[in-house]
This record gives structure tokens, C-alpha cells and sequence, in this order.
């Protein structure tokens, strides 16, 4: 298992933030807004035109289409809200996971935040596959607000974070991340892992199928691992807690979360059969978690 250093304090000097206008998108932007006041960031607020395919007689106006989201994005960033925060409105086309990507190079970006209960435009993407595929592949961490994310205060530190883990090298991208964010706001840490019950298989088929087994002695041995993740130079309020449980992985994290502020995940890159069969654990637990959830991908490098 690759060892986990000790974590730096988290900077986020560029945060990028995607909308499309939707409610669900103001409530991303609350959360947005928050982590710039509190760490100096610049806001990157961006809106991505879909390509739309030509259609004679009833192709809309592309430019009357640009016009008007740069008139939506000047109304949002003149508000109120954005007083005393740098920011810069920027307006792309194209597919959403590309045009966040080259943005991320370009600016530097040290967070994305997105909403995953948008209903149109970018929300009604981001709500499908292209969600999995932004936050699995950003080369930053991902914060997803869903439609159920409702225990983060604005305005107040963190008083509980969760960190799960499946003990893969992906996954331990996020520890560093959970630990920094629970010194920083002296929170509690919980480190959570979901093995499967007995005889049971996980979905993904390269993990296989246990055989029967004593949940005890499994317990015993995945807490013992919990344990040995933790680096020595922390300097946490409270005591981490370590819990293993046995079921679903992405029913049991979300039941977890409602005792959560914050959810923090490393996650894969998506197989062939996520690919084939569905959205996986990651994108369940990021529409579903009663909190907002910080992701890392395969492709984030600290």
C-alpha cells in the first residue's frame, strides 16, 4: 500500500467555478464564494455553450446564444456576492469535460466546483456520464454539490469530515486532503471503509468475489489498515475515527455522510464496465450524499 505523507496546508489561489444559470448552480456558487473569502481565491465563473448541430430554418443564433450568457454572466458576477472577490467571467464552447480541462492549464485552477442537480444546458450534462468523466479525469480536485447537499454552513468552518477508501492508490489521493481540511477547520475526521459482505461480489470484476468469511476478523484486519494509513505529523482536534462496514459501497458512504459537512473520495479512472453498465460508486455518491463531496482523480498529481 503506498504510504501517505504527512499533509501540507491546502492553497487554492484559482477556483473555477462551472454554471449554467440553474438554481442548483447558485447553490455551487454559495459554496464557491465561501472558499475564496476564506482562502484569497480568484473565481473563475465559466458557462459552456453546447455545439449545436445544424438544422436549416430553426438553427438558433450562435452569437445571439453567446450574448446572451455573457448577459446572464455579467448579472451573476456583478451581484452583491462577488463584492471583494477577484473573479473573471469567461464564456467557452464545446464538450464540457474538454473546455474545463484546457481552463484548468490555462488558469492554473486549484479547484473546480460544479452542481450535479442542474435540470438544463450544463447542469442537465452534468448529470449524466460527463459528470464521472469530469471529476475522474480533472487534473485538480473536483467539488460537486448535488441536489441533496445541505449540511455545509456558509460562512462556518467544517465540523466533520469523512474520507473513504477501498485501500486503492487512486483513493489515497484524497487522505491528504481530508486530513489538511480537518486540522485547518478542527474538525473530526472519519476514515470509512466499505468491504463487501460475505460471498458477495463487487462490481467492478477485476476486484473478484470473497468467499465466506469471519466479519469480525475482516473488521479487525481493515481497521488495523485504517490505522496504518494515518501519518504521524498530524495535528488534528479529535481523535480520527475508523470505521469498516459491510454492504453496497455507495449506499453505505452516503448513509455515512449524514453525520458529514464534507465527503472526500479518490476516485478511478472509469472502467469498461462502468463504461458499459452505468455510472459507478463515485458519481452515485456525488448525486446522492447529503453533503458536498471533494473528488480526486486518477489524473491529479499534488
Amino acid at each position: 500500500m503506498p504510504a501517505v505523507t504527512a499533509p501540507t496546508r491546502i492553497k487554492l489561489q484559482n477556483i473555477l467555478f462551472a454554471t449554467d444559470f440553474s438554481s442548483s448552480a447558485r447553490t455551487a456558487l454559495f459554496y464557491t464564494l465561501n472558499l475564496a473569502q476564506r482562502y484569497g481565491a480568484e473565481v473563475y465563473s465559466v458557462h459552456v455553450l453546447p455545439h449545436v448541430p445544424f438544422v436549416e430554418a430553426v438553427q438558433p443564433d450562435p452569437e445571439q446564444i453567446k450574448l446572451s450568457a455573457k448577459q446572464r454572466m455579467t448579472e451573476l458576477t456583478d451581484s452583491e456576492s462577488f463584492r471583494d472577490i477577484r473573479h473573471k467571467e469567461l464564456i467557452e464552447e464545446g464538450e464540457v469535460p474538454e473546455a474545463l480541462s484546457k481552463l484548468v492549464r490555462k488558469y492554473n485552477i486549484d479547484l473546480i466546483v460544479m452542481s450535479t442537480g442542474g435540470r438544463k444546458g450544463l447542469g442537465k450534462l452534468l448529470l449524466g456520464s460527463v459528470a464521472e468523466e469530469v471529476f475522474r479525469n480533472a487534473e485538480c480536485p473536483v467539488l460537486t454539490i448535488g441536489p441533496h447537499a445541505t449540511r455545509w454552513e456558509i460562512d462556518g468552518k467544517l465540523l466533520h469530515v469523512l474520507y473513504a477508501t477501498d485501500f486503492g492508490p487512486e483513493s489515497l489521493h484524497g487522505l491528504p486532503y481530508a486530513i489538511s481540511l480537518a486540522e485547518e477547520n478542527g474538525a473530526r475526521l472519519t476514515l470509512l471503509h466499505v468491504a463487501p459482505e460475505p460471498g458477495v461480489s463487487l462490481p467492478e470484476p477485476e476486484v473478484g468475489t470473497l468467499p465466506n468469511f469471519d466479519p469480525e476478523a475482516v473488521r479487525a484486519s481493515k481497521l488495523e489498515q485504517l490505522r496504518a494509513l494515518m501519518p504521524k505529523a498530524t495535528h488534528l482536534e479529535h481523535e480520527p475515527e475508523y470505521r469498516v462496514e459491510f454492504g453496497p459501497p455507495a449506499e453505505i458512504i452516503v448513509k455515512a455522510a449524514q453525520e458529514a459537512d464534507l465527503l472526500v473520495i479518490g476516485v478511478k479512472r472509469p472502467t469498461a464496465f462502468t463504461k458499459h453498465f452505468g455510472a459507478g460508486v463515485a458519481y452515485k455518491v456525488a448525486c446522492d450524499a447529503p453533503c458536498a463531496v471533494l473528488s480526486l482523480g486518477a489524473r491529479y498529481h499534488a
